[in-house]
């Protein structure tokens, strides 16, 4: 299955009208969510459940899966399930049912569920209710129910409300569209963006099929060869068969980031010239203020340039990702990464301890999202992705002309290999290309029959890099 998506071209009554649905389904969200907090409560404080919970987890396999079967009932016995939850929010839904559709209040019954799946069976700590400006996208289960997309107008039919989308304006939107929308319709959702002069709509159609293929991509994506990619929290080495590719991820981060902390300052400005009592003498917060806050208009708009600026954000990484990976497949059709646990890098680090963590950098730019999105764009064109063993293959610590292993800290970003000295990085993108066919450890073979080949395009991108004064000392080690 694949997505398109396209603006809706819509009138200051229809943006009302629109707005009044987005807070109707935000508050049958919410219903949702008070509802399975109390369920799950519940849960927690049934004697019998728990022990059910405490048998599982020191029984065998097989008496596993008749505990469970004992604890799924007991769940669906107090309305704890998706049809549960479906069949407990009819109710609600009903009194909206000139706004919203049935098949809507039912993938919004299914999406709090699948937060509750998370929470029984999963990492989930807990569920959150949502503010109505943070409600984005309101979902669907049929295109004959609910916001019905019609392919001939191009338009959106919903509960009577007639929404016209904007009209391809290039060649290739129009070869898009038109090649998207020979596929089967599966359903259609309406979703918003924030702008600086508000809200901006969306219909995402899902279609059943494959996405279409770029004709330029597929004809260069068919170039045979290897490529390793090392990626880091904020970098990115590339080793092919032609070239070598050292650079940051999404490198053009720090103009948002710096354009977000302008506007925080702004907006502290503003709420300090607002609410003068809530402050100490010091700048501190007044606690024993019990006030209620004033936020000006002023505020309140620099709040929407917050929000658009996270957007851009965003939008910015993902397209930087999307640009890299569309370069990558040209000149490939093999890729072997490390099989990296970035959310376990991300992380506060416990007290008492001094182990670096990666938070900031890892949502300033995102690699599994990159991950993600190569594997997406090789899946579309038949080509392989291999993940290879971090723990066996240790890259950064191999020499493939000693055959040795050899730790190295954070900090040293260049390593001797045989008379060469190499960027880390770089080298360890070189092992991961010449992996052998399980993934377990480089194959000495390939690495020493292409090394050459490697310090020649190394040393050339190196004094490219110096020569263009892209530098970066703690990551690119000059």
């Amino acid at each position: 299955m694949h997505t398109l998506t396209l603006k809706l071209e819509t009138n200051d009554a229809q943006e009302h009208e629109l707005d009044k649905r987005f807070r109707v389904m935000c508050h049958i969200h919410n219903v949702l969510v008070k509802r399975s907090i109390k369920l799950l409560g519940r849960l927690s404080h049934d004697t019998s459940y728990q022990a059910l919970k405490t048998n599982y987890l020191h029984s065998g396999k097989e008496e596993k899966k008749a505990l469970s079967a004992q604890m799924k009932s007991f769940r669906e016995s107090i309305g704890l399930s998706e049809y549960g939850l479906q069949s407990y929010i009819k109710v609600c839904g009903r009194k909206y049912k000139k706004l919203v559709s049935s098949s809507q209040v039912q993938k919004e019954a299914t999406r709090v569920w699948k937060g509750v799946e998370k929470v029984l069976f999963s990492d989930g700590q807990h569920l959150h209710f949502k503010k109505e400006e943070d409600f984005d996208c309101i979902g669907g289960k049929s295109n004959t129910n609910g916001a019905k997309f019609d392919k001939e107008s191009l338009s959106v039919v919903w509960n009577g409300l007639y929404l016209a989308c904007r009209k391809p304006r290039n060649e290739k939107e129009v070869w898009y569209v038109h090649e998207s929308l020979k596929d089967d319709i599966s359903y259609c959702e309406i979703k918003r963006k924030i702008f600086n002069n508000g809200w901006h709509y969306y219909a995402i159609i899902v279609l059943k099929g494959e996405a279409p293929k770029k004709h330029r991509q597929e004809q260069k994506a068919c170039s045979a060869g290897r490529t390793g990619i090392d990626i880091g929290v904020s970098t990115i080495a590339v080793v092919g068969e032609q070239e070598v590719v050292l650079q940051e991820l999404a490198p053009r981060m720090n103009e948002y980031n710096r354009k977000i902390e302008r506007i925080l300052r702004k907006m502290d400005r503003s709420r300090r010239a607002s609410n003068p009592d809530k402050y100490n003498g010091d700048g501190t917060i007044n606690r024993k203020d019990r006030t209620k806050w004033v936020f000006s208009n002023h505020y309140r708009k620099l709040k929407r340039e917050l929000r658009t600026a996270y957007r851009q954000k965003s939008a910015y990484i993902k397209q930087s990702h999307r640009e890299l990976c569309a370069i990558l497949i040209q000149n490939s059709n093999e890729f072997y990464v490390e099989k990296m646990n970035f959310r376990g890098l991300q992380k506060r680090a416990k007290k008492g301890t001094r182990k670096k963590r990666f938070g900031r950098s890892l949502n300033n730019r995102c690699p599994a999202l990159f991950v993600s999105l190569l594997k997406e764009k090789a899946a579309q064109y038949g080509l392989s992705v291999m993940e290879v063993d971090t723990v066996s293959f240790r890259a950064s610590q191999y020499d493939h002309i000693t055959d040795t292993y050899t730790k190295s800290r954070l900090k040293e970003r260049w390593k001797k290999i045989g008379s060469c000295m190499v960027q880390r990085d770089l080298y360890s993108a070189f092992l991961l290309k010449n992996s052998d066919r399980q993934g377990k450890h480089a194959d000495r073979m390939l690495c020493d029959r292409s090394f050459k080949e490697f310090t020649a395009m190394h040393d050339k991108t190196i004094r490219k890099m110096k020569k263009d004064g892209i530098s970066r000392k703690c990551c690119f080690g000059f």
